[in-house]
């Protein structure tokens, strides 16, 4: 046991335990950012990782065992892996939500190195790794991600062209015609933006790009938007105006089947990018 009940109240020991399970933002991220599972040559990699954070090396090794701990753990149990957290090691639902997010970025090998997207802060990386787990994984178990919906995802790609999107976005942006605030390029980089965030989706079905999902939206979608001169709020507006308008515009060209298959992966990302995107 971490610590003994014999001397301390429930409420300290419960107080002393989420303590000392406690995540630093700069260390977890340092540590999920490294590429490989939690092993010893991980283990090594502690010194540069405490040199980096000004973090204590004695608080980075505690958080690199607890992770390990805990992945070991619940792994390969049934069920959701935060309620099982909360189940084994009794941590609060956010502290448990944290240590989820984290194996499931080790357990399906997601690339959020530094390197390659720097901006990404580790709030924002919980944040959106749990929308994920959320929306688009198996009901039973949320370290499974669903395949027959990125299989009907994929297969939007023989539905929806770039020409039908393109005027998807066109009939979205007559909502926009009256704010006077938003830039003229607006819609044409919606567009592009559009074109790119369903390419992404088509080939979420491919490991390789799921595990790349992140480097994508930074690279594909938001460098091009804010290179552009198009700021956060019209990436919202933008966003919003897309998932607002694509169902009436679907009914007009006879896609209304792709409606539910859109919306879940949209809705999904669109929340991602804003998270990503508020830096």
């Amino acid at each position: 046991a971490v610590v003994s009940t014999q001397s301390t109240g429930p409420a300290i020991t419960d107080t002393l335990l989420q303590q000392y399970y406690s995540l630093d933002s700069e260390v977890a991220r340092e540590l999920v950012g490294r590429g490989r599972k939690m092993t010893a040559k991980l283990r090594k990699d502690l010194d540069i990782i405490s040199e980096k954070t000004n973090i204590p090396l004695k608080s980075c090794l505690r958080q690199y065992d607890n992770i390990r701990r805990i992945y070991k753990e619940v792994d390969e149990k049934e069920g959701k892996v935060a309620r099982n957290i909360q189940r084994y090691y009794a941590l609060t639902p956010t502290l448990s939500q944290q240590y989820a997010a984290i194996i499931y970025i080790i357990d399906n090998r997601i690339e959020v190195s530094r390197r390659k997207i720097p901006n990404l802060s580790y709030p924002a990386l919980v944040r959106c790794v749990t929308l994920i787990m959320c929306e688009w994984c198996d009901a039973a178990s949320d370290m499974d991600i669903d395949r027959g919906f990125l299989k009907e995802l994929h297969s939007l790609k023989d539905k929806i062209s770039d020409s039908t999107l393109a005027g998807i976005v066109k009939h979205g942006a007559e909502s926009l015609k009256g704010n006077p605030d938003l830039p003229k390029n607006l819609v044409p980089e919606l567009r592009k933006a559009s074109i790119k965030l369903m390419g992404i989706g088509y080939s979420l079905v491919h490991t390789k790009d799921f595990t790349d999902i992140f480097i994508d939206l930074d690279e594909l979608v938001l460098a091009p938007w804010f290179g552009a001169g198009l700021s956060f709020y019209n990436l919202e507006v933008g966003l919003s105006a897309l998932l607002s308008t694509y169902a009436s515009a679907v009914v007009n060209v006879g896609l209304s089947s792709t409606l539910p298959t859109f919306e879940k992966y949209l809705k999904t990302v669109s929340s991602c990018l804003l998270v990503m995107a508020n830096r």
